[in-house]
């Protein structure tokens, strides 16, 4: 076994390569769902405790899901710089609901 993956599978009792996994399926369905890239980064950082006392190792994951188009509307400005949804250069048309034909009065 790689010792790379034996010190994922201890480190934090194995919370670490736990948090990863799920860190990288998260990112997999964001990439899915939106189509566009995102990426997953593992920093390990390493510093010894006392002269050959050990080394204190952490690591920190950072998962950069793609970004999403935020919502969108379209509005017109009024001649006092407002915003309104309707156009102000535009009359408006009065329209009303027609209840649909009998079918007697449609074969006749």
């Amino acid at each position: 076994m790689s010792g790379f993956i034996k010190f994922l599978q201890e480190h934090r009792s194995g919370v670490t390569l736990a948090e990863l996994g799920e860190s990288l399926q998260s990112l997999v369905a964001d990439v899915t769902d939106q189509g566009k890239a995102g990426t997953l980064t593992l920093t390990i950082s390493i510093k010894p405790i006392g002269k050959n006392d050990g080394l204190e190792v952490g690591a920190e994951i950072k998962s950069k899901p793609p970004k999403g188009e935020p919502g969108k509307s379209i509005f017109f400005a009024t001649p006092e710089n407002n915003l309104q949804r309707q156009d102000p250069r535009q009359q408006s048309m009065e329209l009303r609901e027609v209840a649909p034909a009998s079918p007697a009065r449609a074969l006749a």
